[in-house]
């Protein structure tokens, strides 16, 4: 039985070790993890765990445990899982690209875009650096969705403001950016 009872989530100064710490307490505890996404922002460690936890268990004694392995100015929440009411609607998974040039507004008009089509993030990484943005999305689109008119209305936006935006189905995106690592024939010696 893999259901989920709770949400940890953790930001931290980021430094060596705090996944050893955090997974270290869950074991100890009986506490299986069944998913998570980590990163690191601007020297922020950044985690969102989806656990299970024994009945049984302490839940306040569990969060002060972990919390006690963190940093000054950490921040950690435990919350009951509630699963989200799913939509019925059959959607389609899809890359969205922005590059170009920085510009206060840009996620706001992608998203709402995105959002007045009925879509979802499910993953999202945006970055600015030396005045140049990069944002790297993964959406999902119901499969009525005027594709077309949703490109034209995405590049427009990112034109206004000097950015690339780019909608790729995931299949595409993967067969046209990955990397491929081919075996070299071995070398026969001298």
């Amino acid at each position: 039985m893999n259901e989920p009872s709770h949400i940890l989530t953790v930001v931290t100064p980021d430094k060596r070790g705090i996944i050893a710490a955090l997974t270290e307490i869950l074991d100890r505890n009986q506490v299986t993890v069944l998913e998570l996404s980590q990163t690191v922002v601007r020297d922020y460690f950044t985690i969102i765990i989806v656990i299970r936890v024994p009945a049984e268990s302490d839940h306040e004694q569990l969060a002060a445990m972990l919390e006690a392995t963190l940093a000054d100015g950490a921040s950690l929440s435990l919350l009951d899982y509630k699963p989200s009411p799913r939509s019925q609607q059959a959607t389609g998974a899809y890359m969205l690209t922005a590059n170009g040039a920085a510009s206060t507004g840009v996620l706001h008009t992608i998203s709402a875009l995105i959002a007045e089509r009925g879509g979802n993030f499910t993953d999202l990484s945006s970055r600015i650096m030396a005045q140049e943005m990069n944002l790297v999305a993964e959406i999902d689109l119901p499969k009525n969705v005027a594709l077309d008119q949703l490109q034209i209305d995405l590049e427009h936006a990112g034109s206004a403001v000097g950015l690339t935006v780019r909608l790729q189905h995931q299949r595409l995106f993967q067969a046209t950016n990955e990397i491929a690592f081919r075996r070299l024939p071995k070398r026969e010696k001298s």
